[in-house]
């Protein structure tokens, strides 16, 4: 119970962590009232050149892009006393078995310390009628409904090898929100009206600032 516990609480604060620090490290928030661009097609699935598994540049996670849809793996090491053990979990050879649920997790036993990784996978966007994907130039946007006339918009590149994965950060990314869609500075909106032209414009100005970086590893996604 004591390792059931540990697994659960341990997986929860990695991810509050991980939306507090992305929400630090974008600072501010705002959404567009129709996905991006606008007046240009939807794809039905990610282009071909871009499918494949990529690694984050600390090694802590991967994202998978399949044919209409891309995850997130995380990765997690932890230790734990082996007298934590109870009867919910068994022991065999080089893995843990969570008998309440049938998890397995790869461990190594040193002493009386069990080594191991916790291992989940987040889906990031699945086209759909609520997730909406764009391409502009060598660009593709990834639009996802917040309500009906919000829209929270990505942008996704790819370019020697390295795929980028952008999103409005800070208090310019919004001043140039603003002057380019001509909105009253102190107006507490964070829905944006961009036309096409204007949007463009705005990713040219390079407008999705925060970025995070992956490595490409492999093409072929089974």
């Amino acid at each position: 119970m004591i390792l059931r516990h540990f697994i659960k609480n341990t997986v929860l604060a990695i991810t509050l962590c991980l939306m507090f620090i992305a929400c630090e490290d974008r600072g501010t928030f705002a959404t567009f009232d129709k996905p991006q661009p606008d007046n240009s097609s939807s794809l039905t699935s990610f282009p071909k050149r871009i499918l494949g598994k990529y690694i984050s540049t600390d090694q802590a996670s991967t994202i998978t892009i399949e044919n209409n849809l891309m995850t997130r793996n995380h990765n997690f090491d932890f230790k734990v006393s082996k007298d934590s053990l109870d009867s919910s979990y068994q022991l065999v050879g080089d893995t843990l078995k969570d008998v309440a649920n049938s998890s397995k997790y790869k461990i190594k036993l040193r002493g009386d310390t069990i080594y191991g990784c916790l291992n989940w996978t987040d889906t990031l966007f699945k086209i759909s009628k609520d997730n909406i994907l764009k391409k502009y130039k060598g660009y593709y946007f990834m639009n996802t409904r917040l309500t009906d006339s919000a829209w929270e918009v990505r942008e996704v590149s790819l370019k020697n090898g390295l795929l980028s994965i952008s999103s409005i950060s800070s208090d310019t990314d919004i001043q140039k929100l603003q002057e380019i869609s001509e909105t009253n500075s102190d107006t507490l909106s964070i829905n944006y009206t961009l036309t096409r032209k204007q949007f463009k414009k705005f990713v040219r100005q390079e407008g999705f600032s925060h970025k995070e970086i992956f490595t490409k590893i492999t093409t072929s996604v089974k």
